[in-house]
């Protein structure tokens, strides 16, 4: 596991020491994203009309943000649509559902998180063709420090910051979905560098004029001192807090997978990627949540109820991705990641995997 130590006295500063340090990999894995966009509809110039209205979005909400991204692009010496792009690069791959799902169905990544214990974890699913081009980080510099997994040239994802909150991201699909709104990438970027309890973490996410459709989960401490998690829906057609289910012992769960939830959002969802997939491991994990007879304890407790073996279980969790599927259909569990007080930790791989390459980043 590569581990990417970021600092710099200001937010240009910061995207210049990361594009220094990823420019050579960014220019490897460029061309597997532009066919993946074009895979989704989109012509190279479309590409670039789309990221550069991201940015102007992103530098309108967040012009911290903005000034990062372009010196992401100075550091790695390349153009400022190209980081812009990786910025948004999900705005780009959502806003027309994906490839044709026709071929074969796409898989995404899945959370379980609990309320008491605020505790989270997830499987981030991504394409085998890009399993090279992702890292782990530690942030310094900004107004909070903050670790976590992101891909190279982008400068947030998941993971928690000096204040325990932290922030997992399963993607949605929505038919108003479009893009250039504001990255959501940008939304997790924000929230780890500025938010210091859930509700503020909420309100930079409920601020943000986003394009595509995403859960968040957060954990993290309250305003009145307790720690607590919560997951929010974000669409084009607003946002919505999501209730957590109830167990036989009255726990409280945040289960998430790749559809809406919440009812008014629901009513314009729309199956990314064509996956059938999400609702069987919605249901799976409600199973293994009744099924459950001890408590949880730590987030690492949440982890192996993410394991699924292909085909064993009524869904694929955890995605393995197979020779003869091409660009856009292999999809791959590259990363397992565990959120609670104690702090963050990052294993390589997924719960199905032998034990690999472990990160743990305790809270200071």
């Amino acid at each position: 596991m590569r581990v990417l130590e970021i600092a710099g006295a200001t937010p240009h500063d910061r995207g210049v020491d990361r594009g220094r340090q990823v420019a050579a990999v960014v220019r490897a894995h460029w061309r597997v994203y532009l066919d993946l966009f074009a895979i989704a509809g989109w012509s190279e110039a479309e590409v670039r009309s789309h990221a550069l209205a991201s940015l102007d979005a992103l530098g309108a909400w967040w012009p911290d943000g903005r000034d990062e991204v372009l010196g992401v692009a100075a550091g790695a010496e390349l153009p400022e649509w190209i980081a812009a792009a990786l910025a948004a690069r999900t705005e780009l791959l959502v806003a027309r559902g994906g490839p044709d799902a026709s071929v074969q169905p796409g898989r995404e990544c899945t959370i379980l998180a609990t309320v008491s214990p605020a505790a989270a974890a997830q499987v981030w699913d991504w394409h085998r063709e890009l399993g090279d081009a992702w890292h782990a980080q530690q942030m310094r510099g900004g107004p909070l420090g903050f670790a976590g997994v992101t891909e190279h040239g982008i400068c947030a994802k998941v993971g928690m910051n000096d204040a325990g909150v932290g922030v997992l991201l399963a993607i949605l699909s929505h038919v108003d979905d479009r893009p250039g709104g504001v990255p959501i990438h940008s939304v997790l970027h924000r929230i780890l560098a500025e938010a210091t309890t859930v509700e503020a973490a909420l309100a930079i996410a409920r601020s943000a004029a986003v394009t595509s459709s995403s859960v968040v989960t957060i954990v993290g401490p309250t305003e009145g001192g307790g720690r607590t998690a919560t997951a929010i829906e974000l669409s084009p057609a607003g946002p919505e807090v999501v209730e957590p289910i109830v167990d036989l012992h009255d726990a409280l769960w945040l289960p998430r997978s790749n559809h809406f939830l919440s009812e008014r959002l629901a009513a314009g969802s729309r199956t990314f990627r064509g996956d059938p997939d999400s609702p069987d491991r919605l249901t799976l994990l409600r199973r293994r949540i009744a099924a459950r007879s001890t408590p949880i304890t730590k987030a690492m407790d949440l982890v192996p109820m993410l394991r699924t073996a292909p085909g064993e279980e009524l869904g694929d969790i955890c995605c393995v991705a197979r020779p003869e599927q091409p660009l856009g259909r292999a999809w791959q569990t590259l990363a397992t990641i565990a959120i609670d007080a104690a702090g963050l930790t990052i294993l390589e791989g997924s719960p199905l995997d032998a034990p690999g390459a472990r990160l743990r980043v305790p809270l200071r």
